[in-house]
């Protein structure tokens, strides 16, 4: 099989970890991924604490394909699912075959943000709603800032913590809301 990036180089087969067989182009780097062999190997291997097994928290160079691309067995063009608003990075997904295209140290970046074991997840439609809705909010968030500063931001946060469960905060809002 083809690299997907490249087209014309032939992936080999590699280890991504141990009992996770993979393919890998040795021009750009990017990496083949069956997700029925993925699966199995998730059932099939005890989760690595990242806390114990990261020895540095350096930031991992990791490109992304930015176009489209075809999946090399059916010819049908791989979905993109985004992994994580803090990087610009996405998992290419071919529906049909089940298969998986992660760019040069995209894997390595999975298991930096300690999501490797949630690929599959990653592809849903609530991992996807949830990081728009994370997104949403911290434009949000920015936006309080500009009109507020961080300082009366901070004011109006801990007023609403110590709001939120307080026994007369009805009381309260009313009382605001008349002498506002």
């Amino acid at each position: 099989m083809n690299c997907y990036q490249c087209t014309d180089v032939r992936l080999k087969p590699i280890k991504l970890e141990t009992a996770l067989p993979a393919k890998q182009c040795d021009k750009c780097g990017g990496t083949h991924l069956d997700l029925l062999s993925y699966r199995n190997w998730r059932e099939n291997t005890k989760p690595v604490n990242s806390e114990e097994e990261q020895t540095t928290a350096e930031p991992i160079e990791a490109t992304d394909t930015k176009k489209a691309l075809v999946c090399q067995k059916c010819s049908k063009l791989m979905l993109k699912f985004r992994f994580s608003n803090k990087h610009d990075n996405f998992v290419d997904v071919c529906s049909t075959c089940d298969d998986a295209w992660l760019d040069s140290g995209e894997w390595e970046l999975l298991n930096q943000l300690d999501i490797q074991n949630q690929l599959t997840q990653i592809m849903t439609a609530p991992w996807q709603k949830n990081l728009k809705q994370q997104h949403f909010d911290e434009i949000k968030h920015d936006q309080y800032i500009k009109q507020l500063g961080e300082e009366d931001l901070e004011t109006v946060k801990a007023f609403s913590d110590w709001l939120k469960d307080h026994p007369n905060k009805a009381l309260i809002e009313r009382y605001i809301r008349s002498n506002g």
